[in-house]
């Protein structure tokens, strides 16, 4: 109509294709998936790798600044958030990147070139303090990026009845979008929670959020889940 704004192409997209709507949560369908929240991909771990290859300690955790801090933002939301689902019964699931053999021979090949290697008692597959599993929750291990080829995760999922996950965790551009992409083509409703995942630029976490919100899953934040979890 004369006088309206053009609509835009990404604006035609939305409208297109809809919203996907948030989650509607219930202890009886619904799980929180934390998806590498280990050591490996923490600031530390890069700059620990740094120095292996000859560069400054110092240098390097002056690079490494901003990366720690959404590292640690996103471990403290994540850690809030497991809280509150624990205690109104939304079931945890923890997969972290690990090999099955004591010298990581059965790393996937993508792994091994991003030097990705984490056998079973390294320092690398320890999971941050914050997030980690208490005894009885579901825990797996993979040895590639998305959590659905290198796990039984959907079996796991429908075996406990769940069709909504909650996703958090690192890096949000690699193994957690290859994991929200794969559960939503599995059929799981799936919202990532934006401020309890991270990535090493704040390009690449951008670049995702574009990619995958509203086409595999919806987003949200920390707390207003909460919210939402507090009238269960």
């Amino acid at each position: 109509m004369k006088g309206e704004r053009e609509m835009t192409y990404e604006e035609l997209i939305v409208k297109k294709g809809g919203v996907t709507p948030q989650i509607i949560p219930s202890a009886e369908d619904t799980a929180l998936v934390l998806i590498d929240m280990q050591n490996l991909a923490t600031a530390e771990n890069i700059v620990r790798e740094a120095v292996a290859v000859g560069i400054d300690e110092e240098e390097a955790r002056q690079l490494c600044q901003t990366y720690h801090k959404m590292e640690r933002a996103a471990t403290e939301k994540a850690a809030k958030l497991l809280a509150v689902c624990r205690e109104k019964g939304i079931r945890p699931i923890h997969v972290k990147i690990q090999s099955y053999a004591g010298d990581a021979s059965d790393t996937g090949g993508l792994h091994k070139r991003l030097n990705f290697q984490c056998p079973p008692t390294s320092w690398e597959a320890k999971w941050i303090p914050e997030v980690a599993p208490k005894e009885g929750e579901v825990v797996l291990v993979k040895t590639c990026s998305g959590a659905v080829v290198g796990t039984p995760i959907e079996r796991v999922l429908l075996g406990m009845d769940i069709k909504k996950c909650y996703c958090v965790g690192f890096y949000t551009d690699q193994c957690v979008e290859t994991t929200v992409r794969d559960l939503a083509d599995c059929g799981f409703a799936c919202e990532l929670v934006l401020d309890a995942t991270a990535t090493e630029t704040e390009k690449r976490y951008n670049n995702t959020i574009e990619n995958i919100c509203n086409v595999y899953c919806a987003s949200g934040y920390t707390d207003e889940i909460i919210e939402k979890l507090r009238s269960l």
